[in-house]
């Protein structure tokens, strides 16, 4: 219903907004073909996040109370609530007054509002709080790991976190103790590791709770793509699953790996390492994003731009803001008044015309035009 409701009333703006007001400076928002082809979910929202698994929160306010919705790749409205969690999983957590409950990605409530928080979904399972204590629910609303823990974290790699008199531990998706609480904190699992605090120092386990990496970190990163960023005597470098070095401490900040590089600040700049360790982009820009498909977004004297895995420019630095690449194309501004979009190779593929836009994900972006957001595809 709102699909048809609404797409003449889209094009009607495209159409007539210069009628009205009579606009002709390029700066100002000029309607164009690109937007009226490639409109496919109307312009009704007063706020938009990303597709995820066909699915999109939206919110919308109504007489100054934001209401959430939840919609799907045509529009059509299925659920609405007072909160809504992330679309990661089938089913999501969300709020009506004061309390939680859990509904599917069709809008049909699996468990009504009856916990005061239910955390997002992961790997099947979501945090809940019941007479201040946590525990966990699976998707089907059942309380499968009753609520005992002081505070719990989320489960990556079949483990998650719990802390009970003060002290960390963690359990399985059937509740057990696994490793029990000793650690002052810890982070999630990632490639079987878990970094740990004993004190000041940080180290790692791996899943049956060894400790392979003695703690000796003043901070620590999860490992990505086999390395993590540690901090040792105020210098950031990276070790590997071994705790062997990749790259000694040298660096003033150290990101996670992403396809192959990671990002390194020595000197107030910013350059790239590859997985053998090698600094094969000197620090040179004023910012640098890890790589997303194959480009890196990159800055320099108050411009943006991309380079590709050589370490050449591939998009020359023109833009006051830009997004990393995703489904193809990049959000670009001149002026942070008109968005648009570029391919890999720099050309302008929907032309800046819009007031914000958010990066494309599975085949649909969230673009904001007269105070309203709808969607456009890349069709």
């Amino acid at each position: 219903m709102y699909q048809k409701r609404y797409k003449t009333l889209g094009y009607m703006l495209s159409a007539l907004t210069l009628m009205f007001t009579g606009v002709t400076a390029s700066n100002d928002f000029q309607p164009t073909m690109a937007y009226v082809e490639n409109l496919k979910i109307d312009l009704i929202f007063d706020d938009a996040g990303s597709f995820n698994n066909d699915r999109a929160a939206v919110m919308i306010a109504n007489q100054g109370r934001a209401q959430f919705a939840m919609i799907n790749y045509d529009g059509d409205i299925l659920f609405t609530a007072d909160e809504i969690n992330d679309l990661d999983s089938g089913v999501t957590a969300y709020r009506q007054d004061n309390l939680w409950g859990i509904v599917d990605r069709d809008g049909q409530t699996i468990l009504p509002p009856a916990y005061p928080k239910i955390q997002s979904f992961r790997q099947g399972f979501a945090a809940f709080i019941k007479k201040g204590k946590w525990g966990f629910l699976n998707a089907a609303g059942e309380e499968v790991i009753p609520a005992q823990y002081d505070k719990v974290g989320v489960f990556s790699e079949d483990l998650a976190g719990f802390q009970q008199n003060e002290r960390w531990g963690y359990l399985n998706t059937l509740g057990e103790t696994i490793i029990a609480p000793q650690y002052d904190e810890i982070h999630i699992f990632s490639e079987q590791r878990a970094a740990v605090r004993i004190d000041d120092n940080w180290g790692y386990i791996d899943a049956e709770g060894k400790l392979v990496i003695k703690p000796q970190f003043a901070q620590v990163r999860v490992f990505r793509e086999g390395f993590a960023a540690v901090l040792l005597d105020g210098k950031w470098g990276y070790i590997d699953k071994d705790g062997d070095w990749l790259i000694t401490p040298q660096f003033e900040e150290a990101k996670a790996f992403g396809e192959g590089f990671a990002v390194v600040k020595q000197k107030g700049l910013y350059g790239f390492i590859n997985s053998t360790g090698d600094i094969v982009v000197k620090p040179y820009f004023d910012d640098a994003w890890s790589f997303s498909e194959g480009l890196a977004r990159v800055e320099k004297n108050a411009k943006v731009g991309y380079i590709n895995t050589d370490g050449q420019i591939e998009i020359a630095p023109e833009y006051v803001w830009a997004y990393s690449f995703s489904d193809g194309l990049a959000v670009i501004t001149h002026n942070y008044r008109q968005y648009g979009y570029i391919n890999r190779q720099g050309k302008v593929i929907i032309e800046p015309q819009f007031e914000h836009a958010q990066p494309f994900n599975e085949g649909l972006a969230a673009i904001k035009i007269r105070d309203k957001w709808g969607y456009i595809s890349k069709d």
